[in-house]
């Protein structure tokens, strides 16, 4: 009896070893994860990518864990590209990724989200999606999660929509453009703070047009393009640096909500007219536009002035077609004195290059007019 007794004992005691050495090779199999490495970009930190691709710190991991993390973040295509190396030492396992982020994307633009800050939203989205940047690739793997929240955000402030994504028209315009379905946000009112602003009474009256359409926070940026045109290229500032608007809701009116719009704009340096030459024309014609000539030196450098005069007294004057060069081309260019603050103007005219008449402004490849803008723009 004593026998079978150790019989039936043996075996038992053979399978508990071999349930043990199979636990230790298991152990063995899934180091720590000790260290993880972003490089290449400082827009996500160490814990971004951590929690982003579900990995944890201090805890067991696998081979097969950090393959499926590297090639969830190649599929999410947030980077130009990315390559990722793991390394396996003892009981201690590291992940480094390196990526291409010098083609950091097309900033991210949240429409009509006029009841919200952009700040907010970015906040939310960090929170739930710690891969989130403000600037992504076109339709990258990250657009429809941004939708699922940004729905969270709209739903959570009464408004039952869709959230849409523009992928073509706003893309092809250099921006990632997330809009809410069949919300309307006209622009009721327009506010310029900084320095040498236009007067009220100037505002009001030029806004009058675009007040009355029913501009989207990424259309504005049209608004933009012109305010600086027709408010300060024409009083000589010719270097103004324009903020982001802020977007300010005005409450819901029958079923839109209508905004106000306040630009930041400082305004640089004043630029004062110096001088005009023409050339490309007969002598006659050149000291007949000179006598036509109005901007006298020391007045502030006038765009506006510029455009219709090459327009008005060069490209639609009788004698146009009767000069020796039978120009249909005018190109001004501004050069800029620094030191003085002051412009010089040479307006060249060309012989028709093509049947089309086409009025060529060079002011930017002579150095001259130029904008600073700290937010995304329309091109």
């Amino acid at each position: 009896m004593k026998n079978l007794n150790v019989v039936i004992i043996v075996p038992i005691l053979l399978a508990a070893y071999m349930l043990f050495l199979s636990g230790a090779a298991t152990a063995s199999d899934s180091p720590i994860l000790t260290e993880v490495h972003l490089i290449g970009t400082n827009r996500l930190s160490t814990d971004d990518v951590v929690r982003g691709l579900g990995l944890k710190l201090g805890e067991a991991t696998t081979r097969q864990d950090l393959r499926r993390a590297c090639d969830h973040l190649k599929r999410i295509n947030i980077f130009h590209s990315l390559n990722c190396h793991y390394r396996v030492k003892g009981h201690s396992a590291s992940l480094t990724i390196f990526v291409d982020d010098k083609q950091d994307g097309l900033p991210i633009v949240f429409d009509n989200f006029v009841w919200t800050t952009k700040e907010e939203l970015v906040t939310r989205l960090k929170q739930e999606l710690p891969l989130f940047m403000d600037r992504l690739p076109q339709s990258s793997g990250l657009t429809n999660d941004i939708i699922r929240v940004l729905e969270q955000v709209t739903s959570e402030h009464g408004i039952k929509a869709q959230v849409e994504y523009d992928d073509h028209f706003w893309t092809e315009r250099g921006m990632n453009v997330f809009y809410i379905d069949g919300i309307s946000t006209p622009v009721s009112s327009l506010q310029i703070e900084g320095t040498d602003a236009p007067s009220s009474e100037k505002l009001e009256e030029w806004s009058k047009f675009y007040t009355k359409e029913n501009f989207s926070a990424a259309r504005l940026t049209w608004v933009v393009r012109w305010i600086l045109r027709d408010l300060y290229f024409t009083r000589g500032y010719l270097h103004p640096t324009v903020g982001e608007p802020v977007i300010e809701s005005l409450g819901e009116r029958e079923g839109t909500y209508p905004v106000r719009v306040i630009l930041p704009v400082v305004s640089g340096a004043q630029y004062k007219f110096d001088s005009v030459q023409f050339e490309g024309l007969a002598k006659e014609h050149s000291e007949f536009l000179h006598s036509k000539w109005k901007l006298k030196m020391g007045d502030p450098y006038d765009e506006a002035y510029v455009s219709s005069f090459t327009f008005d007294e060069i490209l639609n004057a009788t004698w146009a077609r009767h000069s020796k060069t039978e120009a249909d081309v005018a190109l001004p260019c501004a050069r800029i004195n620094e030191a003085s603050k002051t412009v010089s103007l040479t307006i060249t005219v060309e012989v028709p290059k093509k049947t089309y008449p086409a009025v060529e402004q060079g002011h930017e490849e002579c150095g001259g007019i130029m904008s600073t803008l700290t937010f995304p723009i329309v091109h």
